[in-house]
């Protein structure tokens, strides 16, 4: 029996360890399926915005992150902000804005944004980070026409 918990606790002890929310958690639901309606409502930002840069850092031991430069090209709501530092790590609860293995340049998104709450590398401030990674943040490309007018619609508010 104590071989059966040393061994559980083994294998719980690294995720343990990860960065906090290393998986989709969406107020406390695991994988919650959410509306554009509560993601505009959480979020501080909510932007249509492009890549521009992307910081990568790989690590062999501990968290591997990325900062991605994203102008706004569009704000529907959230004080004005020319550019945003998004912080993620690469992990399960990660948001990426890559193509295949370099920043998606090519590409606009639609960004819940949020400032950076999690515990973050040292030397990394000033970043955000997107409100649910499993969530409606999304290539714009993805977003249905009715999708853009409830967006135009929550902006007027």
């Amino acid at each position: 029996m104590r071989r059966s918990i040393a061994i559980a606790v083994a294998a719980v002890a690294p995720l343990l360890a990860t960065p906090a929310h290393a998986l989709c958690v969406y107020h406390d639901r695991m994988y919650a399926k959410t509306s554009l309606a509560e993601e505009f409502h959480d979020a501080k930002w909510v932007v249509k915005a492009k890549v521009e840069a992307g910081d990568y850092h790989w690590a062999n031991y501990g968290p591997s992150w990325t900062i991605y430069t994203v102008r706004v090209l569009t704000r529907f709501k959230g004080p004005p902000v020319a550019t945003f530092r998004l912080f993620t790590y690469r992990d399960s609860g990660g948001f990426y804005l890559d193509k295949g293995t370099d920043p998606d340049l090519d590409s606009d998104y639609l960004l819940f944004l949020d400032p950076a709450i999690q515990t973050l590398p040292r030397g990394v401030a000033n970043v955000v980070q997107v409100n649910y990674a499993c969530g409606q943040s999304k290539q714009w490309s993805d977003l249905t026409l009715a999708d853009q007018r409830t967006l135009a619609r929550f902006a007027r508010r």
